[in-house]
């Protein structure tokens, strides 16, 4: 997250557990932890960048580490398979993964709009080939191991119509001709991910959740890695001139509440 200089990043405590005093003045303590939740301010965004921390913060979108069933975070299962479509519990990139037979394909009814986003790691079994990233972003194009690109989505797995629109709003992988495909870590977002989070999640080599919808927040600011769960708060629109060009974006109030 974008953190403003101007108002810094403030750090709150909440004990699990209570301090009070006896009747005789003796200090009695249950305190049995201390979860901190860190409050900050964005900064400028453009609507782009915004739209798409805001989805993040919110826990927006689906994920499928594949480790109990073909079933994401959220409990949403496929529609429709063809061929062998089944997960496993090891051989992925983060533990278990989904197998696909040769000419298999499986759908997950996501109902998505206009602008999405899919991800997901893909190795093919029997092979020396390290496992690569495929990032898809409708009007975009598929963007492979964090380098940003145009290539058509034809070069990946997900079946789509054209640059930016999915069959029914379904997320469909299928599986061409050849030897049989793993996939782990499949990302389903309702916004189209900036060009500039691109690499840094394929960096990362990371689940995108902990699990998902929380977040490990790190960084030179923490004293160590912590599972949090953001919120939104207040946003202002701002504006600001960027190569000669006036720019509408806007910037907003988030907390990241430790697990």
């Amino acid at each position: 997250m974008p953190v403003s200089a101007e108002r810094g990043l403030t750090y709150t405590p909440t004990l699990l557990g209570e301090h009070r005093r006896a009747f005789s003045g003796w200090l009695r303590s249950s305190e049995r932890r201390e979860v901190f939740t860190l409050a900050g301010n964005t900064g400028p965004l453009t609507q782009e960048e915004a739209r798409a921390y805001r989805g993040l913060l919110k826990g927006e979108g689906q994920v499928w580490s594949f480790e109990e069933g073909l079933r994401s975070h959220a409990f949403l299962s496929p529609s429709a398979t063809e061929g062998n479509v089944w997960a496993v519990e090891s051989a992925g990139r983060f533990g278990g993964c989904m197998r696909m037979d040769s000419g298999a394909s499986v759908t997950f009814p996501t109902g998505l709009g206009p602008k999405w986003t899919v991800a997901y790691w893909w190795k093919r079994e029997g092979t020396k080939d390290r496992w690569r990233h495929h990032i898809h972003r409708a009007g975009v194009g598929l963007s492979v191991n964090g380098i940003p690109g145009t290539s058509p989505h034809a070069d990946g797995f997900l079946v789509t119509e054209g640059l930016a629109t999915l069959p029914q709003g379904a997320v469909t992988l299928r599986n061409p001709a050849g030897e049989e495909l793993l996939v782990d870590e499949l990302v389903v977002l309702p916004w189209v991910v900036p060009a500039a989070w691109v690499s840094p999640w394929y960096v990362a080599g990371e689940p995108f959740g902990a699990p998902y919808p929380y977040h490990r927040a790190s960084g030179a600011a923490l004293y160590e890695p912590l599972p949090v769960l953001g919120r939104i708060g207040a946003g202002r629109a701002v504006q600001w001139w960027e190569g000669g060009v006036l720019v509408l974006g806007q910037e907003f109030d988030f907390e990241l509440q430790e697990r």
